[in-house]
């Protein structure tokens, strides 16, 4: 059963389409960030920032496959 929470959280991103991509520097951070800008026809573009956990102690990694789970990359 998935968390109600992040499954009402991460369906915010649908429809949006991804149309940049940079890796952010932060002194702070023990990585740096990937970053995505993203534009939707009907709403106001946003910014993913990948993070290692909910606190942004540091840049996170995307696991990238197929529907059939076959990796990417």
């Amino acid at each position: 059963m998935s968390n109600p929470f992040y499954t009402k959280y991460y369906n915010q991103l649908k429809g949006y389409k991804i149309v940049n991509f940079e890796m952010i520097e932060d002194d702070d951070a023990l990585s740096p960030f990937p970053s995505f800008k993203l534009t939707h026809p009907t709403k106001e573009d946003i910014q993913i920032d990948v993070s290692q956990d909910e606190e942004g102690n540091g840049g996170g990694f995307l696991f990238i496959s197929t529907e059939r789970g076959q990796s990417i990359g």
